[in-house]
């Protein structure tokens, strides 16, 4: 035998009614009293309360020799790193100005000032020392005193 087996479902509907609401519009303005501003003053100070920091008005006149630092108030001090940079950069300036330019054969300086080229390859004696170099390789080839005097002169 078979056994059977029946569900039912029911389902119950309900019915609902929405009324719509009128729509109104309500504006709200909102006033705002602003009462003048008063001027702004600067609060008064005391002329002997303004503290003024020193600052440096200059280095050593001429940028050579020890720091010295010069400053608003009146006071002399040694070193200040304002000061150190002041003298390193005229140092550097200095020998940049006093540099030669060399061509291989002499260096001409901003003065005028000339002379030779030390990176000259070769080297030329001058003529007195080449005269002794030509006289000692004279006699150590064996040669007279005579003969070397006549050969070289």
């Amino acid at each position: 035998m078979t056994a059977s087996t029946t569900t039912s479902t029911t389902t119950t509907a309900t019915a609902s009614t929405t009324t719509a609401l009128p729509t109104t519009t309500t504006t709200v303005v909102a006033t705002t009293t602003v009462e003048p501003a008063a001027a702004y003053t600067e609060p008064a100070i005391a002329p002997s309360a303004w503290v003024e920091e020193p600052y440096i008005l200059h280095c050593n006149p001429g940028g050579f020799g020890p720091i010295e630092t010069y400053w608003s108030d009146g006071t002399v001090t040694g070193w200040s790193e304002y000061c150190q940079e002041v003298h390193d950069q005229t140092l550097a300036d200095e020998v940049a100005a006093n540099a030669p330019v060399c061509d291989g054969t002499i260096c001409r300086y901003p003065s005028g000032a000339t002379m030779p080229d030390p990176a000259a390859t070769p080297k030329t004696p001058s003529p007195w020392v080449q005269g002794q170099l030509d006289w000692q390789e004279c006699k150590e080839a064996g040669n007279t005193d005579d003969y070397c005097r006549l050969t070289l002169n």
